[in-house]
């Protein structure tokens, strides 16, 4: 009979043991918002359009319709929309900015490509484009906005130049970033080439502002 009242005992102590034990660590564990998730990498957003490289085709379908990116036209400037990313969620989200600059790497490596691939290419001339030396992302937000912005009655003065065998040739430029304040920069994605099509018939269709594009750049295969 003592023997099984000291096992009594020594269960029920056991058993008050486990609960104060489980009351301990539920207060030291955080609630899932408040936990940090996944990997801090900066990178650009617009560089995964495709899914199959780093270019950004501009158009990419109708005016006014497309949600997977911005590009808006005013006073004879196409404007397209880059940005960037953190990624991961954190209950503390720190304020950063990077470096942005044209990628002359990017730049030839995949007019060499379109090359490759049968597309008549050349680089954006340097006197028709701006993009901003940085982006800086607000702290407690992941995102931020930046324009490359294209002159294009500037471009149309060069238009001889862009004239290909009875089409306009495409216009290729890399972007990338670098040096962030805060955090770091994915392994991928860190770069983007906007590719701008003239000969896309989204400029035809076009009823907004960008329809001057179009007046600029009439369709060669329309007026031979």
């Amino acid at each position: 009979m003592e023997y099984i009242i000291k096992n009594k005992r020594t269960a029920f102590a056991f058993q008050v043991f486990a609960v104060l034990l489980a009351v301990l660590l539920a207060g030291c564990v955080k609630s899932y918002n408040e936990d940090d998730v996944g990997f801090a990498k900066i990178y650009i957003p617009q560089a995964t359009i495709t899914g199959l490289d780093n270019s950004y085709p501009i158009p990419r379908g109708a005016f006014g319709i497309n949600t997977s990116y911005t590009c808006y036209y005013g006073d004879g400037k196409l404007n397209i929309a880059l940005g960037v990313v953190r990624s991961g969620s954190f209950a503390t989200q720190k304020g950063f900015s990077v470096n942005v600059a044209m990628s002359q790497e990017d730049t030839s490596e995949k007019l060499s490509k379109m090359a490759e691939d049968g597309d008549d290419a050349i680089q954006l001339p340097s006197g028709v484009y701006t993009i901003p030396g940085s982006v800086s992302v607000e702290a407690g937000k992941n995102t931020g906005t930046f324009y490359m912005s294209v002159d294009m009655r500037a471009l149309a003065s060069q238009s001889a130049s862009i004239e290909g065998d009875g089409a306009w040739k495409k216009l290729a430029l890399g972007v990338k970033i670098s040096n962030p304040t805060e955090y770091e920069l994915a392994e991928k994605n860190t770069s983007i080439v906007v590719v701008i099509d003239l000969n896309n018939d989204a400029w035809d269709k076009a009823t907004g502002p960008e329809k001057e594009v179009r007046t600029l750049f009439p369709n060669l295969k329309v007026s031979e």
